[in-house]
């Protein structure tokens, strides 16, 4: 297994109450790996130390050809981080933007986001004139518009109707296996998990520690109709008796 995250022996409390406590964990390159636990493990603070948001206490993080420019971050509030008073071009264009890229260049990346995505949109307006759907696949536009090597993403469709999580995870699934960065994701649904991640880890409560590590050998494209295959409900199982064991139901 090549690495790309590699987390030993992290520690993180606040206001005396420990999170982290020698707690490590290897994430695999090129992998979608989904990172599920109960309310309070230390889900978001994990992306949030290894993204340099928050400073840990103690252990060490690595992450494999770090460059920021090749890392992007959705974070769970979409609906905050985009810019009201940039376009929704402007907002996906923006990283590009810093970066200095030329107009042309924007344009023709944008263009072959949205062929992907087949995502049909005003440019010229605003991120408050869209959908929350459409919200959402703005910020995940702006996240993917620099083709990340490693990408955090926490919580992406928790506020989604089911039709638009379904088309959202679509999307996900169509732009990793195009440019198969390595993809660390929360999420609380245990068929969001199923559906998206080669690997799912299981957390514990705190002081969090990795409970399980459970394979999926569901094979990518995953379509609508691999949720209703015994394969998918046995991994579904699998993680969800973890899951009890963590949580102690």
């Amino acid at each position: 297994m090549t690495k790309a995250v590699a987390v030993n022996n992290l520690r993180k409390s606040f206001n005396q109450t420990e999170v982290f406590q020698d707690f490590s964990l290897d994430i695999e390159e090129g992998k979608i790996t989904a990172i599920f636990g109960p309310n309070g493990s230390g889900k978001s603070t994990l992306l949030n130390i290894l993204s340099g948001i928050i400073p840990k206490d103690g252990g060490n993080y690595h992450i494999e050809n770090f460059n920021h420019f090749q890392f992007s971050y959705i974070f769970q509030n979409y609906r905050e981080s985009l810019l009201p008073w940039r376009t929704n071009f402007e907002n996906v264009a923006l990283p590009l933007q810093i970066q200095g890229k030329t107009k042309s260049e924007i344009k023709e990346r944008v263009e072959k986001l949205q062929k992907l995505f087949e995502f049909k949109i005003n440019w010229d307006h605003y991120p408050y004139e869209l959908s929350g759907g459409q919200q959402q696949i703005v910020a995940f536009m702006r996240a993917l518009i620099t083709e990340p090597n490693v990408l955090f993403i926490d919580e992406p469709f928790s506020a989604l109707d089911y039709e638009n999580n379904l088309r959202l995870r679509e999307h996900l699934q169509k732009y990793y296996l195009t440019f198969k960065p390595t993809i660390l994701l929360i999420t609380h649904n245990i068929e969001e998990a199923v559906h998206l991640a080669d690997k799912i880890v299981v957390l514990s409560k705190k002081p969090t520690q990795t409970l399980e590590t459970i394979e999926n050998p569901l094979p990518y494209p995953r379509s609508l109709q691999s949720l209703k295959t015994e394969q998918f409900h046995q991994v579904k199982d699998k993680v969800l008796t973890a899951f009890q064991k963590a949580a102690n139901l």
